[in-house]
């Protein structure tokens, strides 16, 4: 049985095999952390919270401590979880070459003054594959059609988003950009705690969401700019009808992707395009459709076939069954749902797609184990370009299910978002081997 223990910053894992697929893993937080934490966030309920007899923040923080315990422990523990605790184990498993296939399941947590405080997950982990040499393979990449049209749509795309893109302020952040920054606890005096990591997130600024606080203090903004708020918002993950904002951060902004737009030198980089030809043929995948389906998409589906028929496993009924929940879950949130649930075959085609996700992040997970693909926070900034202009998502075959791009309002967590971009990036090296 694995038993592995890694520690980092204050934060320690424990990673321990419960079967053959099932692992448990265990993220302990030092509990001179905790302490930090725990008399912060008591300092921001007396600030916060009004009680007849008692003027502004003169409550005791020992009245609050018992009468508001639970509140107080569900605001700690969202705070780690959201920071530090999630990102950790990512980071940790991707550092140890762990496959995971579906999100880590949080089973308890723990958090207590003066004692060290743990977050146990149950992951399922797939088993390893025995790779064959892939750049070998054979491969007839599917065609483009032969229309000169594409070629001219190509063209005035180019044209229209390189016209657009350089009269934008690339400095400087505007709507529909997404924004890249550290986080960092203060008091209540605007002061940074000691000893306290910083945390990493990404969000975008929506049109729709640009009203939030927090979306709108990042307007005009530019890399490098550093300012204080209370005004960032998490969804309370252990108790969803209380509030998650009672702390002050001091951000820093870190990296601009500007949205909407293309960026020519981003697609370069995430394609490995030398030329201006390059540039037009691969622009041209999705230009070019047959029945509904892109050459970009077709191209996909015919690497994942050979890869597949080369590399034959089955998944375990457990893996399948979560990952059809998850499925149905996203399902549930839009609104021709029920059209869909009409479907004779509604549960063998969730039943389908579940196995197919499956097989094809198992593969491509470890496929980028073994070419030691990395993923860094500029290849995290080239797979949310993709998602900033409605042609381009083309591109993007890996997206996560639970958080939501494309609609975020919330600050996104790096570590699942790393995971997908190292998907993209290790699907974009295999293309581009099999097709040179």
């Amino acid at each position: 049985m694995i038993d592995y223990i890694k520690k980092k910053d204050r934060l320690s894992l424990h990673l321990k095999q419960i079967s053959t697929n099932i692992w448990q893993a265990e993220v302990a937080v030092e509990a001179s952390l905790i302490n930090s934490i725990y008399k912060q966030t008591l300092k921001a309920f007396q600030r916060d919270t009004i009680l007849p007899g008692f003027k502004k923040e003169t409550i005791p923080l020992s009245y609050l401590e018992e009468n508001y315990k639970s509140s107080v422990t569900n605001n700690i523990k969202n705070y780690l979880f959201k920071h530090f605790i999630l990102d950790f184990l990512m980071d940790e498993i991707r550092n140890e070459k762990i496959t995971l296939t579906n999100y880590p399941r949080l089973t308890n947590a723990f958090i207590e003054k003066n004692k060290e405080a743990t977050f146990t997950f149950d992951i399922s982990v797939a088993t390893p594959l025995l790779l064959k040499e892939w750049k070998y393979f054979i491969f007839r990449a599917p065609k483009r059609k032969r229309y000169k049209d594409l070629d001219k749509q190509v063209c005035i795309f180019l044209k229209k988003e390189l016209t657009i893109f350089k009269k934008r302020n690339q400095n400087e952040i505007e709507e529909g950009d997404w924004i890249f920054f550290h986080c960092e606890l203060v008091d209540n005096s605007d002061q940074l705690i000691t000893n306290l990591n910083k945390s990493s997130f990404w969000i975008k600024i929506n049109n729709k969401y640009v009203k939030k606080p927090f979306q709108e203090s990042l307007l005009g903004k530019k890399t490098g700019d550093t300012f204080i708020t209370n005004k960032l918002y998490w969804q309370n993950e252990f108790c969803p009808d209380e509030e998650s904002n009672r702390y002050s951060y001091k951000i820093t902004i870190k990296k601009i992707a500007k949205g909407n737009n293309f960026y020519l030198e981003s697609f370069r980089s995430a394609f490995k395009l030398k030329s201006k030809t390059e540039v037009h043929n691969k622009l041209i995948e999705v230009f070019s459709f047959r029945n509904d389906t892109s050459q970009r998409k077709a191209i996909i589906e015919e690497v994942f076939h050979l890869l597949l028929s080369k590399h034959r496993f089955e998944i375990p009924k457990h893996f399948s069954v979560r990952r059809q929940e998850e499925i149905i879950s996203y399902l549930k949130k839009r609104p021709d749902y029920n059209v869909y649930k009409q479907n004779e075959d509604f549960a063998q085609q969730i039943s389908m797609l579940a196995e197919k996700q499956l097989k094809e992040e198992i593969l491509i997970d470890q496929l980028a184990y073994k070419e030691n693909i990395s993923v860094s926070s500029e290849d995290l900034k080239n797979y949310l370009y993709f998602f900033n202009n409605n042609r381009l998502k083309e591109f993007i075959y890996f997206k996560p299910i639970i958080e939501k791009i494309e609609e975020s309002d919330f600050p996104l967590q790096t570590g699942m978002l790393k995971q997908y971009a190292l998907r993209e990036k290790a699907l974009n090296e295999i293309i581009y081997e099999l097709t040179r």
